[in-house]
């Protein structure tokens, strides 16, 4: 058992991150065991590569416009680990994030001795955000899966709606080198009878059609010809005669904003358009083209596909200026294939180092790009060769970003 926080998350970030696994019968054992009864509680399931953070704050913010009480559960965090699961925009507070990792820990010792095996990382932590749940007998819970979806810990449960974002190249080694693989493994969380709301491209929209049949589903689907944009900086578009203006930056932002939008309209028909608008507005989401200095913004793009919805967003939303980028990255990634999207639009793209147990030195890997070790020296060299027409991008991982945005110090 565990006297301090810190001690507990330490516990539960030494835990085996990936186990393989062919279904969810473990957690489902492990979810029956814990007793916990999450049945009156509305559920949203959020999948997709990029954007799901997003969604999860949008819909948070307009339910508790609402009056909701609201239960968030994302990942990875930014700055701390606390962030992951939220209740009411809030982070989970130290003193029950301690009892929680306690009771889990005492669960996960007697689970072992029962069923022959511990739980994973992710799936303690997603028992932690049920039991948080039902601590603060919430009416909303907003899921977001971990990775993929069909085998992931969040898929045990049932859901009242489920939301798939775009689909893209990213995790490949779990999920498949086709997006057909992806889509299918995002797919997973469909069960009979469930309703899906997706913003994926439409190029994937015959394949999402006949699985959704296949599994006696539902679904809408949500493309840019459903709105009438009115201005990109900031957004705002026409829906179904209705104006929206969303507080977030970059254009990847209509869709997930209209996937919100679609998700209240069909599971809570009494929030009007007036508490839909106000939580658009005041929706706030870190490390999604986020100011941190004066023209030096952090954005979370850490695979190519949202290299590429960034590059569409810093081209209209940084017109005559002139785009450097600062890029790390862990190991794991395509960082080529990032770096390549990278350059057409950015005129000077430096690569730089951080500190993370997983980072793999990218010297050799990134040879013919500029390398100046340590990104706090690579961004003050940097700084002092702007001019006022340069604009400053610091991407490629949320690891990299969380890094910066914890440590970097705002020269006013």
């Amino acid at each position: 058992m565990f006297n301090t926080v810190q001690e507990a998350i330490l516990w539960l970030e030494v835990q085996i991150k990936f186990k393989p696994k062919t279904d969810l019968d473990r957690m489902k054992e492990a979810y029956r065991l814990l007793g916990v009864d999450l049945s009156k509680m509305k559920k949203i399931h959020i999948a997709g590569t990029n954007g799901k953070g997003s969604v999860a704050s949008y819909l948070t913010h307009i339910l508790i416009e609402a009056g909701y009480k609201v239960m968030t559960f994302t990942s990875p965090y930014l700055v701390r680990f606390n962030e992951r699961v939220r209740y009411q925009m809030q982070e989970i507070e130290d003193d029950i994030l301690l009892e929680l990792t306690n009771k889990v820990y005492q669960f996960n010792e007697d689970f072992k001795s029962s069923y022959g095996e511990a739980l994973s990382f992710f799936e303690l932590l997603t028992l932690i955000s049920f039991l948080y749940a039902s601590k603060k007998n919430v009416e909303v819970m907003i899921m977001e899966v971990g990775l993929g979806g069909l085998l992931d810990a969040t898929n045990i449960l049932n859901y009242d709606l489920s939301l798939i974002t775009s689909i893209g190249f990213d995790h490949m080694k779990q999920l498949g080198n086709t997006l057909e693989s992806i889509a299918y493994n995002k797919l997973g969380i469909l069960k009979r009878g469930n309703h899906l709301i997706t913003t994926v491209d439409e190029n994937l929209h015959l394949y999402f059609k006949n699985h959704v049949a296949a599994v006696g589903a539902t679904m809408k689907t949500l493309t840019l010809n459903d709105i009438d944009l009115i201005s990109s900086e900031p957004i705002r578009y026409r829906y179904h005669g209705e104006t929206y203006q969303v507080s977030l930056r970059g254009s990847y932002q209509i869709l997930n904003s209209l996937l919100a939008v679609e998700a209240i309209h069909y599971l809570f028909s009494e929030i009007t358009h007036e508490i839909i608008q106000k939580g658009l507005r005041t929706t706030v989401w870190s490390g999604r083209l986020e100011e941190i200095d004066f023209q030096v913004y952090i954005d979370g793009a850490h695979n190519t596909h949202a290299i590429d919805a960034l590059k569409v967003t810093a081209e209209t939303t940084f017109k005559g200026y002139e785009i450097w980028v600062l890029f790390s990255a862990l190991g794991d990634k395509d960082i080529l294939g990032m770096l390549d999207k990278v350059k057409t639009f950015s005129s000077r793209v430096v690569v730089t180092t951080f500190p993370d147990p997983r980072f793999i030195d990218l010297e050799k890997v990134t040879e013919g790009y500029p390398y100046i070790p340590n990104a706090m020296n690579a961004i003050e060299k940097l700084k002092r060769e702007m001019t006022a027409h340069t604009v400053l991008i610091i991407t490629g991982s949320l690891h990299f970003i969380g890094y910066i945005k914890k440590n970097y110090k705002r020269v006013c």
